[in-house]
């Protein structure tokens, strides 16, 4: 039970911590993710989120800090799944011809509905597990060019370089040697 619990714990507080300060629907107006450069320190792994939204649809989105829209594609996904489940079974249960006395058959409006209701609930949840996957990789490219952007809108940026020049004082030629610091706001 302790075990449960602290694994329980463990992942909300993953999920809860969001590194950045905007969310993607913010990031999505002002970054493409057609123009996505990756840089060593990128927190977000596009090709990780479409793996993780592969196994439960939505994860990916979970992992980039988008908690509410992941939560969004994996209820997405298994309401979808339901609704198809609930036509296979009406498709199912109304397989029995005769259900009137004498042998009189009826119309079997059930089937009919329950098929629909069927193909429309799979539909749904094969297009909203491939959105799922697609949108995952989007929303991880859009945070990490975000990221990026921060980056290079620091407040502060210290540079450190080799100084060597020479310098003529009374026809002697001299080499001075050492470093530069050069401090940007």
């Amino acid at each position: 039970m302790k075990k449960h619990f602290l694994i329980s714990a463990l992942l909300l507080a993953l999920f809860a911590v969001n590194i950045q300060a905007q969310t993607f629907s913010q990031n999505k107006l002002q970054y493409d993710y057609h123009r996505y450069m990756p840089q060593f320190g990128d927190p977000f792994n596009p090709a990780l989120s479409g793996v993780c939204s592969v196994i439960i649809p939505g994860l990916g989105q979970m992992v980039c800090g988008e908690v509410g829209r992941g939560l969004a594609f994996l209820g997405g996904t298994y309401g979808s799944m339901m609704v198809g489940m609930v036509g296979f079974a009406m498709v199912m249960g109304s397989s029995g011809q005769y259900d009137y006395p004498l042998g009189v058959s009826r119309p079997n409006t059930l089937g009919i509905t329950g098929a629909g209701l069927a193909l429309v609930g799979f539909t749904a949840m094969t297009g909203i597990y491939i959105w799922s996957i697609v949108d995952a990789v989007n929303v991880a490219k859009v945070n990490n060019m975000y990221i990026q952007h921060l980056r290079k809108t620091s407040s502060l940026n210290l540079e450190l370089a080799p100084y060597l020049s020479q310098i003529s004082v009374n026809n002697q030629v001299e080499m001075p040697v050492g470093l530069s610091l050069r401090v940007t706001f």
